[in-house]
């Protein structure tokens, strides 16, 4: 007994409650010194709620009656801290009368409580995923409503049934099933994604964990399986993954109408959004390719008709240079001749110079005719052989007059006049000799008309003067006519050098023009290849358009939502991301 008291707590009561004595061990269990607790109701160790209530009046009752009564009992110690004890009450019998209750005792505060935050670890696991149980072999043991939510069963349904009833035939008769549950008996654990059939045969797919509990001896006696529905994640994949095969495939028709589960619904907003920014940008490529195609035919267009009149206005350009060219060799001709007229009209002034010398000298000549009569047959020789010099220099005049063209007709005139003038005064000397003598008369009036062609003589070097300052005019503007056309002429060869080139740059240009057109309906033909959405909007859940069928809302063959030729769902990846394991 001694034994029994130092390793089990105990405390004895009387048939109400009252306690009358308790070990050591009990009252280190409780924290309350025996002292503190003899004489003292059990309602010290109880919540008083508790205490209250009809279930703890009977608790004693019953005891009282001397009924036995054992389990694990949370217990209230000393400063309100709480404990659990594994205890059975023992009503003592004596003669027939309940005289006493023995409690016997042991403190399982830490292991309690270590069970209770391992079950509430199993509640919260069972409250946020699907649970199942199963025996080692794959038999039903248990399930929590999540899963039989998820499945669309009764817990009676599927109790001792096995595992296979939640698989597709084809994957229960694999060796890869054959050798599941072995394996998970061995206590090999599985993580995994599976796909498993709802009790109407539809797919749901699982993020599940198969986990081998084992006992004392490290032996399976159940296999329990945490899973989370990931249908939604699956299908959104599913639906984004074939939209993304269409697009690699250059088509943008299709967006995604239906609606995601929350967490994935905007990647819908985000795929069909970028459709439609895509589709826009395409739209905007395409028109501005169609554009650059017209303007740059346009473009060509008009560089050729701009090559064609370069080549045109080289050619004019060259016959100017060439008709320039000839009008600058008439032009310094001209000026040649210019400056041979200014010569000859030179040497005529000097010319008339003289002959307005003779006329002096012949006047003089009279005079002494009159002064000394003696001498008047060597005069008249004299005269004679003047009026012979004057008629040769008439004749040279005459000569030169004819020379000086339009110009020097006026001094042939007055040439052509001392000419004659000259034969006169020879007729006249050879009379005068016969006449000398009687025609003094004579001699003055000769003197008289000689004055008069003194005079004449200094009007026609006047007029030679004039003629002869006009003519260097004319000779200084040839001369600048000349030079000005020489630079014309450089002009204009510069001119046509230019525009060769430029009639050179704009046929590149067209070249250029023909390859950026080549370029833009190359690039049209790129961007044709992508098949765009005539649909000017993107349903939404709840629009009008998105109550329509398929067919209305425009899918047609170019849908994602279209089954495959075996009436399945279109389904992502391989056949490890779609195991059948569950």
């Amino acid at each position: 007994m001694q034994a029994f008291e130092r390793s089990q707590a105990t405390i004895s009561f009387k048939t109400d409650g009252t306690i009358l004595d308790a070990n050591e061990n009990f009252c280190k269990a409780v924290g309350y010194s025996r002292d503190e607790i003899i004489g003292k109701s059990h309602r010290m160790f109880v919540k008083p709620d508790d205490a209250q209530s009809p279930a703890y009046a009977a608790f004693w009752k019953r005891l009282a009656s001397g009924e036995f009564d054992r389990g694990q009992y949370k217990r209230i110690g000393k400063n309100g801290r709480e404990i659990w004890l594994e205890a059975s009450y023992n009503p003592v019998i004596r003669g027939g009368k309940v005289i006493k209750v023995v409690k016997i005792a042991t403190d399982i505060t830490d292991s309690k409580r270590e069970s209770l935050e391992s079950r509430g670890k199993l509640d919260a696991l069972s409250r946020a995923q699907a649970v199942i149980e199963f025996t080692p072999d794959g038999k039903i043991l248990t399930a929590n409503k999540n899963f039989l939510d998820t499945l669309g069963y009764s817990l009676d349904e599927i109790v001792g049934k096995h595992h296979q009833i939640f698989c597709e035939p084809d994957y229960r008769a694999s060796k890869e099933y054959a050798d599941f549950w072995p394996r998970l008996a061995k206590g090999e654990f599985f993580n995994d994604e599976f796909r498993r059939l709802r009790k109407d045969g539809s797919s749901v797919y699982i993020q599940a964990t198969y986990n081998p509990i084992l006992d004392d001896e490290g032996k399976v006696f159940k296999v329990v399986k945490f899973a989370t529905d990931v249908s939604g994640r699956v299908t959104a994949l599913q639906q984004i993954g074939a939209g993304l095969e269409r697009l690699s495939d250059n088509n943008i028709r299709i967006t995604i109408d239906e609606p995601f589960v929350d967490e994935f619904e905007h990647l819908r907003h985000d795929f069909n959004e970028s459709l439609a920014k895509f589709q826009g940008t395409l739209e905007e490529v395409l028109s501005q390719t169609l554009m650059l195609t017209e303007k740059s035919g346009d473009m060509s267009s008009s560089a050729n008709g701009i090559a064609h009149r370069s080549e045109q206005q080289a050619a004019a350009l060259e016959e100017t240079s060439a008709a320039l060219e000839q009008i600058t060799v008439t032009v310094r001709q001209s000026a040649e001749r210019t400056a041979e007229a200014h010569r000859l009209v030179t040497e005529a002034n000097s010319v008339a110079a003289n002959s307005v010398q003779v006329v002096t000298a012949t006047v003089d000549a009279i005079g002494r005719i009159e002064s000394a009569s003696k001498e008047i047959t060597s005069i008249i020789s004299v005269i004679d052989e003047i009026a012979f010099q004057t008629n040769l220099l008439a004749l040279n005049a005459g000569v030169e007059a004819a020379r000086a063209g339009e110009a020097g007709k006026g001094f042939a005139v007055v040439a052509q006049e001392v000419r004659e003038l000259a034969q006169r005064s020879a007729s006249a000397a050879k009379q005068i000799s016969g006449l000398i003598a009687n025609s003094s008369a004579e001699v003055k009036e000769g003197v008289r008309l000689v004055g008069e062609t003194g005079q004449a003589l200094k009007h026609i070097e006047g007029y030679v003067k004039s003629i002869n300052a006009n003519i260097e005019s004319i000779s200084v503007g040839a001369r600048e006519q000349s030079t000005s056309l020489n630079e014309i002429n450089a002009a204009v060869n510069s001119l046509d050098q230019m525009t060769q080139q430029n009639a050179g740059m704009v046929s590149s240009m067209g070249a250029i023009a023909e390859s950026v057109s080549a370029a833009a309906s190359e690039l049209e033909t790129l961007v044709k290849r992508f098949k765009l959405n005539r649909r000017k909007w993107i349903r939404e859940p709840g629009s009008e358009a998105s109550k329509l069928g398929p067919e209305a809302r425009g899918y047609g063959k170019n849908t994602i939502y279209q089954n495959k030729a075996n009436g399945a769902a279109p389904q992502i990846g391989g056949e490890k991301n779609q195991r059948s394991a569950a």
